[in-house]
């Protein structure tokens, strides 16, 4: 019995070892235990690459030395793009190790390789910034435009690489202050490179704009200077690149809590660009008190004079307002006594055209009598005449078929016409449409480009209409008498003129009757009523006469087959 249970007594403990196993395995610290060993791998791996990387770039520093011509830039390019990769390699490697350290994994090991990272890293930040300084030349006054660009766009590829250094360095300082490490000074360092970089952003900014000024200027006295719009073009994008690169610091700044209130301003004021700061208290306060100081000092400095032209202008306005007067009342009473028969309308648009153009004159007068120059105005209206031209190509058509109406004056307003598939009165018209009014008492406007390209016919244009009536009788009727009794009829009525001769003629012989064509003539203005009035009175004489209107009627003839 003992030697058994000795064996159970000893067979015990890996019994318990392995049940122990199990449960860590389900627990999961082996899995645990191999990601902080890859972990610490990663962090090896990279540690390594860091070293190599530095390697690398000694090694270039060295050539470097020896090197001339277009080997030193290609080289120095290497280099610096070298450098590039080893600031993101560092700050991806603190950035880990900052990650270990919050999980509570991170051994003291780790921690001071970290440290001697941090301090690298702000060393190479350092030496980076010289050597993109010193690559940053500004353009010689004698370069042309094409090449005063090209140094400008490799100047601001250099101050791109120079920011993404400072947002490497701002992202250092924070892994730093993670770590433990005293970063206070250095973040005060980074917050005085800044507000420098931030104010000689500004001075170069405010230098730009009045470069912009004076090509304006330049180009305003000479305009066929093609130098000047081509520097001007230059020195626009000079602008737009400047206020990006400083909306870039200004970003940085503000993640450190800076105030840059004063460098919105001035962004907005040289750009025109309206962003999300404006909207902040500060920036919207100091942008509206400048823009108060501003107006207050012209209105000291200029306001006399401001005055005085104000009242020269309006004085001239209100003279020529006067003299349009006299000139529409004159063209009036000349287009009155004139002996060329002019339509209402082209009465009206003429005298409308007189008075607007001494308007126009006179306004014109009172700007450059202020000092407003009228080339400029002039051109600029001329410009905006043929957008507007170029965007309303149907309306000016219908405005051109308007003058052309006023011209050849197939109707005027009143008459009777029938036009773009409208019957009715003209009640009014434009250089653009024409208002009937139907004698359903209906409005219809109709444009004039729809109504010139269509078939005109004015009921109206002659002082005479033709009356067309039909009569039928019957077969049986006597003809002579029935054309005794329509003329007697015509004659009888007032409206009727003499001159020239009603026309009664047997027209046709009809299916069911005799058909005769009545033909009187009347003043335009009695034609229907004189309608009207000879039907009816046809009627009832053809009744009373015993002369009858028949009724149209077919003759049926039956024929029967017989069959034998």
């Amino acid at each position: 019995m003992m030697p058994v249970m000795c064996t159970g007594c000893r067979l015990l403990p890996s019994a318990l070892l392995l049940f122990l196993l199990c449960l860590s395995t389900a627990l999961g610290f082996p899995a645990k235990a191999a990601d902080q060993a890859g972990q610490s791998n990663s962090l090896a791996q990279l540690s390594s690459d860091i070293e190599r990387e530095q390697r690398g770039i000694d090694e270039l520093e060295q050539r470097l030395d020896g090197a001339s011509g277009i080997t030193k830039v290609a080289i120095d390019s290497r280099r610096l793009r070298e450098r590039m990769n080893l600031l993101e390699m560092r700050l991806n490697f603190l950035g880990m190790v900052a990650a270990e350290k919050a999980a509570g994994t991170a051994t003291e090991e780790i921690l001071q390789r970290a440290s001697g990272v941090f301090d690298a890293q702000l060393k190479t930040i350092d030496t980076t910034v010289q050597i993109l300084a010193k690559q940053i030349v500004l353009p010689d006054e004698k370069q042309s435009p094409a090449e005063t660009a090209a140094t400008y766009s490799r100047i601001f590829q250099r101050i791109d690489q120079v920011n993404r250094v400072y947002e490497i360095d701002i992202e250092t300082i924070d892994l730093g202050e993670q770590l433990g490490l005293q970063v206070a000074t250095l973040r005060d360092e980074l917050k005085r490179s800044l507000r420098d970089r931030a104010e000689n952003g500004s001075v170069f900014l405010e230098l730009a704009i009045s470069d912009l000024a004076a090509l304006r200027a330049s180009i305003a006295a000479v305009p066929d200077d093609a130098e000047s719009r081509a520097r001007l073009k230059v020195v626009s994008a000079h602008i737009g690149n400047l206020a990006a690169e400083i909306t870039r610091i200004l970003g940085m700044m503000k993640s450190l809590e800076m105030d840059t209130t004063q460098y919105q301003n001035q962004l907005l004021l040289a750009t025109g660009q309206i962003t999300a700061d404006i909207f902040q208290f500060d920036v919207f306060t100091n942008l509206f008190l400048g823009w108060g100081e501003t107006l207050w000092n012209q209105v000291i400095d200029k306001g006399p004079g401001l005055i005085f032209n104000l009242v020269l202008l309006l004085v001239i306005v209100l003279v020529f307002y006067k003299l349009a007067g006299v000139a529409q009342r004159l063209t009036e009473r000349g287009l009155d006594k004139a002996q060329v028969q002019l339509s209402l309308l082209l009465k009206r648009m003429t005298v409308s055209i007189v008075r607007n153009t001494v308007l126009l004159v006179g306004v014109l007068i009172a700007l450059s009598q202020i000092g407003i120059s009228l080339g400029p105005v002039l051109a600029g209206m001329g410009l905006v005449g043929f957008v507007i031209g170029f965007a309303l190509q149907d309306t000016l058509s219908n405005f051109a078929a308007g003058m052309l109406i006023l011209v050849y004056r197939p109707f005027d307003v009143d008459d009777i016409i029938e036009a773009g598939g409208v019957t009715g009165k003209v009640s009014a018209m434009s250089l653009v449409n024409t208002t009937f009014l139907t004698f359903d008492n209906q409005t219809i406007i109709v444009p004039n480009g729809k109504i010139w390209g269509d078939v005109i016919k004015n009921v109206t244009a002659q002082t005479m209409r033709r009356i067309d009536l039909v009569f039928g009788i019957a077969y049986g009727d006597d003809i002579e008498k029935a054309e005794k009794i329509m003329a007697e009829v015509v004659a009888a009525h007032p409206a009727v003129l003499a001159e020239p001769e009603t026309m009664i003629r047997l027209h046709e012989l009809g299916d069911s009757s005799v058909n005769f064509v009545v033909r009187p003539w009347v003043n335009k203005d009695d034609y229907w009523e004189t309608y009207w009035a000879l039907t009816r009175a046809m009627k009832l004489r053809f009744d009373k006469e015993g002369i009858s209107i028949p009724f149209p009627q077919r003759d049926v003839h039956l024929f029967q087959e017989t069959t034998d």
